[in-house]
């Protein structure tokens, strides 16, 4: 409210001036709608101060347009003092006048809020330029003389510009989804659709002579702007709520209005500057291409990205988190596609049932990290010693760990238990508790019935009768489990 108060000062002390004969006709009304001028600026910084981070650049980029103009009246200021015979200075002030559009166009056309790659933004940049250089190259160059024809042409391409900002901010608060980014383009509105009326105006008035209250129409769209950004956000902007679908086709279509702008101007300037006018024409169009061909990347890149997490989350999610190998949900999954393909005529199915012995004994005596890191060696010693693909090693729980050997008949199984018995040997893990003085496992080994169709739950309470015999007759050693064991059994 305080900058409020000050824009209201400086507006009265405006109209003083005006009103007063004398004072009417020196430099004490440009000086005046400065001050306006300052007093906007001033609150869009402090609006830029109050919202988060990634709001900054946008705000000041918005802040820069306005100083702009405040440029363009220094120097017409800086013009009547010195009494500018050449009309340099004025010429210089026009320039500026119409270079804003460059950090407004940029507000307009990112992607505030998202991240976007470095290329994208020395595009958007380029491209903004290009319009300045246009438009400078109509003020200075391309139509010389100041016949009305000419200064009309001029004009008439400058409320093309300034109406079509207006229109973008207006369609990017339309489709802004956060609340502080609809109230920025709110703002942004606000000040270039007051702006492009009023300059439509002031370079018609200007054709027939300036009359002295004319600098308070420069004011208003700096007090449109601070009026804006002191309040807060209207109720029907912070009940708005774009779609998603809404949003990003809007988001995609503003950098489109900006390869457009930059084609017809240059288009126009072809007429009385060829090269330059067919340059700029062709680079709009070259440096569109780029922007999409750019964003596109970006996009495959993080398409790719979210696949591959989710190819690791996918397979983290059927890992023990511990030993890295599979868990006992995949190991069920696992165990059921055997007993599977053993029906279609396979070879049968078998499992083996694996417990460290006296693994508790170890825990207590050297520690849970230590047990933590017995673990990890005996799931690596067991996964290496497969050679198949198919067959799988997976933690059943605590100490305990099974492999599924697809296709595999009882020869072979007892032939690989044995194998995985002195790989845990050759380990040489220290166990004072065990009678054996290192580290071994016993196991449990079952196959299912020939011809028999067996289910998971049978083919595993088999392997662990197996295996708790295997524990009873002396640990470090592997038990077969009967036909008998594999049959399946009524719960009743």
């Amino acid at each position: 409210m305080r900058l409020t108060g000050v824009l209201l000062v400086m507006v009265l002390v405006h109209v003083a001036l005006v009103s007063h004969g004398m004072l009417a006709a020196g430099i004490g009304p440009a000086l005046a709608s400065m001050g306006v001028q300052c007093v906007a600026i001033a609150a869009v910084m402090a609006r830029r101060g109050r919202d988060p981070k990634p709001l900054h650049m946008p705000w000041l980029l918005l802040a820069v347009a306005a100083s702009l103009q405040v440029a363009w009246a220094a120097i017409n200021v800086l013009a009547t003092v010195l009494k500018d015979q050449g009309g340099y200075l004025s010429a210089i002030g026009v320039v500026c006048s119409a270079l804003y559009m460059i950090p407004a166009m940029l507000l307009l056309v990112r992607a505030h809020g998202r991240s976007e790659p470095t290329p994208v933004r020395l595009l958007d940049l380029v491209m903004s330029c290009l319009v300045g250089v246009m438009l400078y190259v109509l003020i200075t160059r391309a139509i010389p003389g100041d016949s009305p024809g000419n200064i009309s042409v001029i004009i008439w391409h400058a409320d093309a510009i300034d109406f079509s900002m207006a229109f973008m901010a207006i369609l990017r608060m339309l489709g802004a989804r956060g609340l502080r980014l609809r109230f920025l383009f709110f703002a942004s509105a606000s000040y270039l659709l007051v702006n492009a009326m009023v300059a439509a105006i002031y370079n018609r008035i200007e054709l027939q002579g300036l009359p002295t209250w004319i600098t308070l129409m420069v004011d208003l769209p700096y007090v449109a702007l601070t009026l804006v950004v002191v309040r807060r956000p209207p109720r029907l902007l912070r009940r708005w709520r774009p779609s998603m679908r809404t949003s990003q086709t809007i988001a995609f279509f503003a950098p489109i209005m900006l390869s457009i702008g930059v084609l017809l101007l240059g288009i126009n300037v072809s007429r009385v500057a060829f090269a330059p006018g067919v340059a700029v024409a062709a680079a709009s169009v070259i440096f569109y291409g780029l922007r999409v061909a750019f964003i596109q990347h970006q996009h495959l890149d993080l398409q790719r990205a979210a696949q591959l997490d989710n190819e690791s989350l996918q397979h983290q999610v059927g890992r023990d988190p511990l030993t890295g190998i599979a868990n006992r949900t995949t190991m069920d999954a696992r165990l059921r596609e055997a007993l599977q393909s053993s029906c279609e005529g396979r070879l049968p199915c078998s499992l083996l049932m694996i417990d460290i012995d006296y693994f508790k004994q170890f825990n207590d005596r050297h520690g849970h990290l230590a047990g933590d890191a017995c673990l990890v060696s005996v799931a690596r010693a067991l996964t290496t010693s497969l050679f198949r693909s198919g067959d799988l090693v997976a933690r059943y729980g605590g100490e305990e760990f099974a492999v599924v050997l697809a296709d595999t008949g009882h020869d072979a199984a007892d032939a690989i238990a044995q194998r995985l018995i002195l790989a845990v040997e050759r380990l040489h893990i220290p166990h004072e508790g065990s009678p054996q003085g290192r580290l071994s496992v016993s196991i449990g080994v079952a196959t299912q019935r020939k011809g028999m169709r067996t289910e998971a739950v049978d083919l595993i309470d088999a392997a662990d009768r197996a295996l708790y015999r295997a524990k009873s007759l002396g640990r470090n050693r592997y038990e077969v489990a009967d036909d008998a064991d594999t049959a399946p059994r009524d719960l009743a």
